[in-house]
């Protein structure tokens, strides 16, 4: 009796894990992929920021970004996931830049005038499945002469 309910119990949060580690394993090849696509050089320094968000939910990080070089930031999202929204900040919280036309790989450039701390903020506009796995990477580009 007590085998079967250790067996039942571990059953029941095994698939949920399992589960989310399929939506995780997804998003991460995509950004990936994204990263592949828009990256020059393969040593740059990228940095990601990854999570769940339920519909109508945001997510915030920062990153400095420097002087003088371009970058590209890029989101995905899984496959439940309809629309995200990408947001670059400044370091006071006000929209430098917003993406909002794109699905569900919202893609934002950027060349910073002077190296600060600068906010992004992913929105997931459509999720048909709460939560939806996320994913953001900020992708140096290449540097724009003096």
């Amino acid at each position: 009796m007590i085998v079967a309910f250790v067996v039942g119990a571990t059953l029941v949060l095994t698939v949920p894990l399992l589960g989310q580690q399929r939506w995780e394993r997804q998003v991460q090849e995509r950004v990936q992929r994204a990263v592949d696509v828009v990256s020059r050089s393969s040593r740059s320094s990228v940095v990601k920021q990854s999570g769940v968000l339920n519909t109508d939910e945001g997510a915030s990080f920062q990153t400095t970004l420097n002087q003088g070089t371009s970058y590209a930031i890029v989101a995905v999202c899984d496959d439940d996931c309809s629309r995200l929204q990408l947001t670059l900040l400044t370091p006071s919280g006000s929209d430098i830049v917003k993406e909002r036309n794109s699905e569900s790989l919202p893609t934002l450039h950027f060349t910073p005038p002077t190296t600060l701390s600068y906010g992004i903020r992913v929105v997931m506009e459509g999720c048909r499945w709460n939560p939806c796995w996320y994913a953001v990477a900020v992708v140096p580009v290449g540097k724009n002469p003096p």
